[in-house]
């Protein structure tokens, strides 16, 4: 089996939660495990003490019998090594006359003598061995009491043990399991939040994920991680917005091509109630320049050349109603060698006017030696860079500056019209070249999506680069010659 096939079981949440809790529990019981042997190891050795104890207080009563030496000098000594005080297992040693209820002898030389009241001593029970506080005095004390018989008469011999040590161990016992469990605990809520947070974390991703989408939020998709589910349904979820986002863009798409639709409809009506006054200005044109020319020469040469510039710039405007009604079909170009310098030059003429009444410069420069030719149709490339040019000057209602570089290549032609105009939003940068789309209140907004229409048809491109308050710079770029034959 490869390795990828013995993971995969584990990226279940199912299989993790469940390896995660046994091995919370494995832990859990080997904590409890230690613990009790640790307590087990220290009852037993406690219970070893008792039992030295015992056997050396009972060793040191027959001692005391046989050798005739009293307890007290025995303890003493210290040769017995056992230590009998209030605070040690061992509390007292009494040696009892049964029969005459006299102390004969005790590790408290003062009661030696005296006579035995029961009522000083603590209970005996039998079995009283065990930890069993029902059978202990208040101070935690029991007595164990067996009898021998000798030559003069029956003797009870009572060792007075203190329980104090073994509750000191059970105490310390209990002690330990709290702790050990309270810091069991406090491990396993640290563990716990921080593992659950591998499970709940992409789940909160999501549920924040929901709420933007809730908020009409499309554009953006959130990271596919955790376990096998949550990574489902993290990787669904996407696809979810995916289908959203297109669904709002084809949304997006019917609506605009509704309206461009509508405007389409009633700007073509306009264009082509255009067309009659323009064929009747046409028409008083000719009939002006055949039936008003002056008689002098000079005169009549100026005002003949007024008259084809005003039939030239009409002849072009019919142009672009007819380019207007076709927009959207493929154009057909009339190649030939143009120079697109002589074309600026021509334009600047037509708008000089304007600029100047607005006081805007209009400034030509040639970076390089080579020349400006490239091969287009004059017509169209002209109004190009009429609608660029118009634009600019325009974009300067209060004066400004308008520089046109052109820099040419091998097998390109760039050309830039920089103003120092108003600028463009952001939001209008999105939706310039778009149809019918303007911020002016006279514009159909045809302008840039014709430019940039005729500029691709020539195999060439049209970038714009702008800042509000600081300006606009559209950047065309043409090739010099064409890749195909049209």
């Amino acid at each position: 089996m490869s390795l990828s096939g013995l993971q995969k079981p584990f990226s279940s949440f199912r299989v993790q939660l469940i390896a995660f809790i046994a091995v919370m529990v494995a832990i859990t019981g080997i904590v409890i495990s230690v613990i009790n042997q640790r307590v087990e190891k220290r009852t037993s050795d406690k219970n070893d003490e008792y039992t030295r104890a015992i056997i050396q207080a009972t060793d040191l009563a027959y001692r005391s019998l046989s050798e005739g030496k009293y307890l007290y000098n025995l303890v003493n000594t210290g040769g017995s090594g056992l230590a009998v005080d209030s605070s040690s297992i061992i509390r007292r040693i009494m040696v009892v006359d049964v029969d005459k209820r006299k102390i004969l002898d005790s590790t408290d030389g003062d009661e030696v003598g005296h006579g035995y009241d029961s009522s000083f001593i603590p209970p005996f029970h039998p079995g009283d061995f065990k930890l069993d506080e029902g059978g202990l005095s208040p101070d935690l004390s029991s007595t164990v009491k067996f009898s021998i018989e000798t030559n003069l008469g029956k003797r009870d011999i009572l060792i007075v043990i203190s329980r104090r040590p073994l509750q000191d161990v059970k105490g310390a016992a209990e002690r330990d399991r709290l702790i050990a469990f309270i810091g069991l605990g406090l491990v396993l809520i640290v563990v716990i939040s921080i593992v659950s947070k591998r499970f709940t974390g992409p789940i909160t991703v999501l549920g924040q994920a929901a709420r933007k989408v809730a908020k009409g939020d499309l554009d953006f998709s959130v990271p596919v991680s955790g376990p096998e589910e949550v990574s489902a349904l993290s990787q669904t979820f996407n696809e979810m917005l995916a289908g959203l986002r297109s669904k709002r863009d084809l949304e997006e798409q019917l609506q605009k091509a509704e309206r461009s639709a509508v405007v389409g409809r009633v700007a073509s009506g306009i264009a082509h109630e255009i067309r009659n006054p323009l064929n009747f200005i046409n028409l008083s044109i000719d009939h002006l320049r055949e039936a008003f020319a002056p008689q002098g020469e000079p005169m009549r040469a100026t005002y003949t050349h007024i008259l084809i510039t005003i039939k030239d710039e009409l002849a072009r405007l019919n142009r672009l109603v007819g380019d207007f009604l076709s927009y959207g079909r493929p154009a057909k170009l009339k190649l030939r060698e143009i120079d697109a310098r002589t074309l600026i030059e021509e334009v600047r003429d037509l708008v000089n006017t304007q600029a100047e009444q607005q006081g805007v410069r209009v400034n030509i420069e040639q970076n390089g030696a080579r020349d400006t030719k490239l091969y287009g149709d004059a017509e169209q490339i002209k109004t190009c860079f009429s609608n660029l040019m118009i634009n600019a000057i325009q974009a300067m209602p209060d004066g400004g500056a308008l520089n046109i570089s052109l820099r040419p290549d091998n097998s390109h032609l760039e050309i830039k019209f920089a103003d120092t105009g108003t600028g463009i939003t952001p939001e209008a940068m999105e939706q310039i070249f778009e149809p019918y789309y303007s911020t002016k209140d006279t514009g159909i907004g045809l302008g840039l999506p014709l430019t940039k229409k005729i500029i691709e048809e020539h195999g060439g491109l049209i970038n714009v680069e702008s800042e509000p308050d600081r300006g606009t710079t559209f950047t065309v770029t043409l090739l010099c010659k064409p890749k195909t034959p049209y």
